[in-house]
């Protein structure tokens, strides 16, 4: 099975092929109505994707598994971004998508695209951001490493932006890591978000742990 990368959104072809471990709560029944998508989670993808489900609130989340076959479309989040223009005029003038639009300027020479409910809203439409939102980068792992220094810098930079909670999130298949993390330098190890869970890397820009 084709490995789907962790922040990408799903369009489910049927809900009841959803794989919990406890009866739906009502936010998730009322939210899949109205939208049939999740969002990849990290970890094994041998048999069934690991899924998650996310209402309105930051409390309305749940963990979930799906078969490769129950899918019917995959936005990654560069696709999510490109949506950015189709997005309705009203929402478009929230703050969190002020912001996003002027990023495109600082991140041009890199692979990147948009997470968090600001990618919920672009796939779906649902007015899932707020004024405050976050704004959560992914972004591709760069052929070419960044030094503390370059990372540093891009990191300021988009914070200035973006807001002081703003980050980075550089990933390579199933691995992830922290660029503000990194910047930061004040361990010789960093964090990587892998399949199997966390593990500590000196080199984040070659760690090939978990890339499947």
């Amino acid at each position: 099975m084709e490995q789907i990368a962790p922040h990408t959104l799903l369009r489910l072809r049927a809900l009841p092929a959803l794989v919990v471990e406890a009866p739906l709560p009502e936010w998730a029944v009322a939210m899949l109505k109205r939208t049939p998508y999740v969002i990849v989670r990290r970890g094994p993808q041998a048999d069934r994707i690991p899924v998650g489900l996310r209402g309105f609130q930051k409390s309305q989340r749940l963990a979930a598994f799906v078969s490769a076959d129950n899918v019917e479309d995959a936005v990654t989040p560069q696709q999510a971004l490109a949506r950015l223009p189709q997005l309705d005029p009203v929402r478009a003038q929230l703050p969190a998508f002020q912001k996003l639009a002027q990023l495109h300027l600082l991140l041009h020479d890199y692979n990147w695209g948009i997470g968090g409910s600001l990618q919920f809203e672009l796939v779906t439409g649902l007015p899932m951001a707020r004024p405050v939102s976050d704004i959560d980068v992914i972004m591709a792992r760069p052929a070419t490493p960044l030094s503390q220094t370059e990372a540093g810098a891009l990191v300021m930079s988009l914070q200035k932006i973006a807001g002081a909670h703003a980050d980075i999130q550089v990933v390579h298949g199933q691995v992830g890591f922290s660029l503000e993390e990194f910047a930061q330098g004040r361990d010789r190890q960093i964090m990587m978000k892998t399949s199997t869970g966390p593990r500590l890397a000196i080199d984040p820009w070659h760690f090939e742990g978990d890339t499947q």
